[in-house]
């Protein structure tokens, strides 16, 4: 049985290499949301959730240097 499409929208592939305690940290992470949650959590979730957070981010503090 194939793996469900989380991404409804065009994606890009991408790789990128962390230090084993970053990923450690990660997996662990993932474990207890999905211990917690009724949805699969993976590593890469979290990853792409955390990239969403930083982009919104950036995008506020360059919204409040351009006034």
């Amino acid at each position: 049985m194939p793996r469900p499409n989380k991404i409804l929208e065009p994606t890009k592939q991408y790789n990128v290499m962390l230090k084993v305690s970053q990923y450690e940290e990660l997996a662990k992470i993932a474990t207890f949301l999905q211990q917690t949650s009724l949805d699969q959590v993976s590593v890469a979730d979290i990853i792409r959730e955390s990239i969403d957070i930083y982009i919104e981010a950036y995008k506020d503090d360059d919204d409040v240097s351009q006034k």
